[in-house]
This record gives structure tokens, C-alpha cells and sequence, in this order.
């Protein structure tokens, strides 16, 4: 072991590089922290102009109040900011930037010169330049109106390893830019401009007009198709609020990078929030992400001085700002779930269509007298109404608005009947309801509502017992380990034993004992026997073969169609063309259009006589915006794929040579994901734990 050579200071230098770092880690930050200081200084007009991407030069001009002279020498001096005076100043900061770390970690990492003019100096400014320390070296004096400029040129020329990073994905770099300047620009109501010139003019990726709408910028973010399919919503507690706009579920989106949050005011990331919002929409849509962007007011309590770029905030009352999100979120996208149409229901109601919600649940069951009920939409019931008895004569469609959603966890049913008669009628005639296909006959019957309740109290009773009986069974390990085939009885070490975790490559060490049943692959591997789905996995097998080398075929428009996507989207669209024409989607690019309107359809594909449209290409184009490497399928394809992989596979019922299951089993190790057929079957079990295997 060396010798110890004793503890010692870090030169300050050092020290102010290895900060710095941790401050400015790309392109997108250091545009950032530039952006957000034009917004602090009052701005009301912002311009971020770029050179090849940010690689030669960044340049960004606000019309700001400017800086004063005598903050000219300490301006890029590590720590120094004119926000805050002491910690105790964080609780009611306003300002994006309070560290005081921006300027001074911009000059660490690139060359700054800083051009800016007050009200009081102007027409007449200064030109500052720095050192790489956050020294002022030099000042001359120019020709500016009120105002800041700052350009930032040579960015990471003295960090070779993120310099390569950031030329090898200037593109990419880029596009985050342009998503990041997007989320300040839904929140802000300045005129931003981001443009990027690498050769010829300057092209704009972002312009958003001054002084206008929520919902406006939001669609020059999520595109003009997204207008019919955002629905705002509002929600007011004690101690916070939230406002926003969320997709509907026929909006939703194929990745999840339109996803949006702000606290007070600040771009953020909320992790547990997103995750609540995902899971809420996907009870909805379960195969789309939505598209949205909340913003959550919080009146104190909040910590944004966690990490250098204050993405990452600390709610105190989070958990009671997930819960009103939740309950906004079901209020909005609930009453389109629950809403039908009664088609075709014109021998009863006389009209095409009725609009129905359905009821609230049941908090107790009070049974009524056991007399027939005729439904009429006037006087409120008490507790319980019988089931509807519907009319053959003709009436005019009604809509039966959707009642007061009460506090969970239960809440009382609310029906609208008439009056009970003083006594029963004689039966009548039964009457049709057409809902969609299906024909409903209700009899106008006498109904035992007594007997009713108590076969449900019954039923309930069984429900709790069994359900109590499960939980025991839960909390015993025994019957696992016996159903194991396990002698242990260490609770844990039963635990880890049940526990099976397969690795592709097990796959080739399975040993193929036999068929069960024309359909079902018997296999060992070493202590462990599996039942293999011989459709199933043949299945997955060549439909991830489909994916992978399928020639999808495309049919040329008459007339080229115009795309309208957002700016990141269309960056995305030009950077993956390879990837979009192999899904069969040719387009052009028109640079003298405007952004988010420069791509040209010229074809699209076709599979099956199943001709793909716009929405399919939008679906892919938010996948390559998640993960740009791989080539993605959107559903239809997948869907497409997953019916000719099952025609073409081993099917339930053919026998197989040990040969055939071999090949069968063997493939299971070279898919991305063996586990699940295309339709979701899985594609394995585990069968039993053998005490001893004969070799």
C-alpha cells in the first residue's frame, strides 16, 4: 500500500471547474440559465439565436432592464447574484435563478462577452468580456438599446470528452433545446424566438406571439391536430391549486414526451405526479400516454434549491396535491368514458340518440315495497329504484345528466321515478331497447325486493369470508413451500426459493422431455419443470421476425400532404427520415416553409389492403421522440404482424418431433421479450420444484 502523502486544499481553480461542471452539463442548460436570466430581468421579448447547433456560437438578446455599471466587475463572479441575501430569502423567491452560480460556471466552460444597456445609458452600452475565472479582462463601449446580449462561443472547447458528446449529437442536442425553450414558452407570456443557422438563413424552430393565450401556445407546442382533443381543467384547495390542459383519451400519444409540469411558475420534474397521471389515463387508454401540461401553485412550502438546475422541487403537501390531481383528472376524463349513445332506439324513445352516464354506487340497500315502478325523469327516489320499466309507447329522447360525484370512498345512488301507483297493475306488454346490436327485453314485472336484499347480504357475506380466508392463507407460507415442492421452513429462505428467475440464455440449456397434449412443451432446466405454450412462442418468434425484416410497401398520394407537427416533433421527423420510410412513410422537406409546417407526405404505406394515414405517422414520430435508435411499428402494424405471426405458426393440436421443440425452446432465447405473445398469452409457466432429477 502507498504511503500516505497527508490531505490538502484543492486549488481553487480546480474547484471551480469541477462546480462549474455540475452547473452547465450540455447544450439545453446553458441556454437555459441564459433564458431564464432574460425572464428574471423583466423581459418581454427574448431571442436565442444559434450557430451549427450551438457548436460555434450561442447568442441570446432580451429588451430586459439591463445591467447596472457598478455590477459590471462582480457579474460572472462565482456566488454573487442580486435575488437573495441569506437562506432564509429561498421562501419567497420568485426568480428562476437565485445560486448565482450561471454566468460564472458559463464562463468556466466557454469564452462570454456580454453586451447591455440601461434605460438611463441608452442608446449607449458596454461590451463586457471575461476570463474563464468570471473576471472582467475588458470593456468597450458600443452602440445598444435597452437591453441584455449575451454570447457564449467555444462551449466545452476545454472539456474534450463533452465537447466529442456534443458534436457527435448536435442534432440531438438541439432538439432537446427546442423542447426545453417550448416548456418556457407554454408558461411565460414573452415573445420567445429560437432559430438555428448552420448554412444559408437562419431557420426558426420556436416563435411564440407576445401577450396570448394558454391554449395557444399550447398547440404551437402540441401541434394544431391536438385542439379537439385537449379539455382544461381546474382544481382549488387550501393551500394549493392546479390549472391545465389534458388530452382526452382518443388524443393520446404513442411516447410520453409531451408531458409537462410547473411549480410557481418553474419548469419541473415530478416524478410521482407524472406516474399518477399515467396510471389514471391509462384506465382510459391503456395503450397511449397522454399529452399534457399542469401547473400547480403552491402557496409556501416549497423547496427548489435541490439540485443546480432546479428541476427537482420538494412539496410539503404533495401528497395532497396528488390526490386533487387525481380527482381532477377522473372529473375530466370520466364523464367521456361513461357517456353512450343509444343507437337505433326509435321504437321507444323515438330518436337515434341518448346520451346516458352511468349512476353512482350504492352506499346501502334499503329495499322498497314490492310494487311495480314505471320510470319517469321528475321526482328524485329515496335510496333504491327497481330496474327501469320501459314503455312501448314513443316519447321524446331525454338525457339523464350525470349526478354530484360525492367524497370516496362510497357514495349514495341517485335515480329519478315516479311515484308508486296504489296498487300493482297488471303486467304488460314487454318493450325493446335497442342499445348498439343488442336487444334488451324487460317484462314489467313484480320483483320480491326483500328477497333481493337478502341474497345479496348473503352473497356479500360469502365475498368477505373468502376474501378473509385468502388473506390468511397469504399471510402462511406453508401451503406455498408444500405447492413448491420446498421442505424449508425459514419463511425467507422459502421466498428466494420460489423465486424463478429465467435469463434468455437459460433457454438453450433447457432440457426437452416432451408434448403434453398436442400444445404444451414439457421442459427441465436443472431442478425446474416448465410448460411451454408451443403457439405461443412459435408466434412470438415470427412476429418478432415480421418486425425486424418486413418490407412494408407504400402507395404514392396524388397530391403531397402538408404535415403539421410540432417543432420537436418535425426536428425529430427529419433527423429519423431512414426510419420512417422503412415503416413505408416517404416525405419531403420544404425549408422555406414555416416551422412545424416544412414536411411533405408523399406516401404512405400499405399492408394487407390496410392503407395507414397520419395518425399512424404521428404515432410513430412520438416513439422515435422517446428512443430514436430503434425502428418502431405503430399499433396497426403491430397488430397486422401479430395476425400473420399466429397464422404462420405451430398451432394447439400439432405434433411436434423433439427436434421441432428443441428449435421451438431454442428460439425463446434470441427475442427482445420471450415472455408474452404478441396478443399477451404468456409463453411459460413453472410447474413444479423436483426434489431429485435423474441425469
Amino acid at each position: 500500500m502507498a504511503e500516505s502523502t497527508g490531505m490538502r486544499p484543492i486549488a481553487k481553480e480546480t474547484v471551480h471547474r469541477l462546480c462549474s461542471g455540475q452547473v452547465i452539463v450540455d447544450l439545453a442548460t446553458s441556454a437555459k440559465e441564459l433564458l431564464e436570466n432574460s425572464l428574471d430581468a423583466g423581459a418581454t421579448s427574448v431571442d436565442i439565436k444559434m450557430r451549427d447547433s450551438g457548436l460555434t456560437s450561442m447568442t441570446v438578446t432580451d429588451n430586459g432592464h439591463g445591467i447596472s455599471p457598478e455590477n459590471y466587475p462582480t457579474l460572472c463572479r462565482k456566488h454573487w447574484t442580486s435575488k437573495i441575501t441569506s437562506f432564509e430569502d429561498l421562501d419567497g423567491v420568485t426568480t428562476f435563478g437565485f445560486r448565482g452560480e450561471a454566468l460564472s460556471s458559463l464562463c468556466a466552460v466557454a469564452t462570454v462577452t456580454i453586451v447591455t444597456a440601461t434605460r438611463e445609458s441608452a442608446p449607449m452600452g458596454m461590451s463586457l468580456e471575461y476570463d474563464h475565472s468570471g473576471e472582467l479582462v475588458g470593456s468597450t463601449a458600443v452602440a445598444r438599446e435597452r437591453g441584455t446580449t449575451v454570447v457564449v462561443s467555444g462551449l466545452f472547447a476545454r472539456w474534450p470528452v463533452r465537447l466529442a458528446d456534443l458534436k457527435k449529437n448536435a442534432r440531438r442536442e438541439y432538439t432537446r433545446l427546442v423542447g426545453l425553450v417550448e416548456q418556457y414558452s407554454i408558461i411565460s407570456d414573452v415573445r420567445l424566438c429560437l432559430s438555428n443557422q448552420t448554412r444559408g438563413q437562419p431557420v426558426v424552430s420556436v416563435r411564440t406571439p407576445p401577450q396570448s393565450d394558454r391554449l395557444t401556445r399550447l398547440l404551437g407546442v402540441f401541434g394544431a391536430q391536438m385542439r379537439p382533443h385537449l379539455v382544461r381543467f381546474e382544481y382549488q384547495a387550501e393551500d394549493f391549486s392546479l390549472e391545465g390542459h389534458v388530452s382526452r383519451a382518443e388524443g393520446g400519444r404513442g411516447g410520453s414526451d409531451k408531458q409537462y409540469f410547473f411549480v410557481n411558475g418553474r419548469p419541473c420534474d415530478l416524478p410521482k405526479a407524472k406516474k399518477l397521471v399515467n396510471e389514471v389515463f391509462r384506465g382510459y387508454c391503456p395503450n397511449r400516454y397522454p399529452v399534457f401540461a399542469i401547473a400547480v401553485v403552491v402557496k409556501g412550502s416549497v423547496d427548489v434549491n435541490l439540485t443546480p438546475d432546479k428541476r427537482e422541487v420538494l412539496i410539503r403537501c404533495e401528497e395532497r396535491v396528488l390526490l386533487g390531481l387525481k380527482e381532477a383528472l377522473v372529473g375530466v376524463l370520466e364523464p367521456d368514458e361513461n357517456a353512450f349513445s343509444v343507437a337505433g332506439a326509435g321504437s321507444v324513445n323515438g330518436s337515434a340518440g341518448v346520451k346516458r352516464q352511468s349512476s353512482q354506487m350504492c352506499e346501502e340497500l334499503v329495499p322498497p315495497p314490492p310494487v311495480a315502478m314505471r320510470p319517469r325523469l321528475s321526482e328524485p327516489a329515496s335510496d333504491v329504484a327497481p330496474p327501469p320499466q320501459v314503455s312501448p309507447k314513443k316519447r321524446p329522447a331525454e338525457t339523464i345528466s350525470k349526478p354530484t360525484v360525492s367524497k370516496p370512498p362510497v357514495s349514495k345512488l341517485s335515480a329519478t321515478v315516479s311515484k308508486p301507483p296504489a296498487a300493482t297493475s297488471a303486467p304488460k306488454k314487454m318493450g325493446t331497447v335497442v342499445i348498439g346490436s343488442c336487444r334488451n327485453r324487460i317484462q314489467n314485472d313484480t320483483h320480491d325486493w326483500n328477497s333481493v336484499a337478502d341474497r345479496l347480504r348473503i352473497k356479500q357475506a360469502r365475498m368477505k369470508a373468502k376474501l378473509e380466508d385468502s388473506q390468511l392463507r397469504d399471510l402462511d407460507p406453508a401451503p406455498a413451500m408444500t405447492e413448491g415442492g420446498l421442505s424449508v421452513t425459514d419463511p425467507e429462505e422459502a421466498s428466494s426459493a420460489l423465486s424463478r428467475l429465467i435469463h434468455k440464455t437459460d433457454f438453450q440449456r433447457m432440457r426437452v422431455l416432451g408434448q403434453f397434449n398436442h400444445g404444451f412443451i414439457i421442459a427441465l432446466l436443472d431442478c425446474d419443470l416448465y410448460i411451454i405454450d408451443q403457439h405461443a412462442s412459435d408466434e412470438k418468434y415470427n412476429f418478432e421476425l415480421l418486425q425486424q425484416r418486413a418490407q412494408i410497401s407504400s402507395q404514392p398520394l396524388i397530391h403531397p400532404a402538408v404535415l403539421e407537427l410540432g417543432v420537436v416533433d418535425e426536428a425529430v421527423a427529419i433527423e429519423c427520415r431512414d426510419k420512417l420510410e422503412k415503416n413505408g412513410f416517404f416525405v419531403d422537406v420544404d425549408e422555406d416553409a414555416l416551422p412545424g409546417q416544412r414536411l411533405r407526405l408523399k406516401s404512405q404505406p400499405v399492408i394487407d389492403k390496410t392503407v395507414f394515414d397520419q395518425k399512424d405517422l404521428m404515432e410513430l414520430v412520438a416513439q422515435l421522440c422517446v428512443d430514436p435508435v430503434g425502428v418502431p411499428r405503430c399499433e396497426r402494424a403491430r397488430r397486422v404482424f401479430a395476425s400473420r405471426a399466429c397464422r404462420k405458426s405451430t398451432m394447439i393440436g400439432d405434433p411436434l418431433s423433439k427436434a421441432r421443440m428443441r428449435d421451438i425452446v431454442g428460439h425463446l432465447g434470441d427475442l427482445d421479450h420471450p415472455w408474452n405473445c404478441p396478443h399477451g398469452r404468456p409463453t411459460l409457466r413453472h410447474l413444479h420444484r423436483l426434489e431429485k432429477v435423474d441425469p
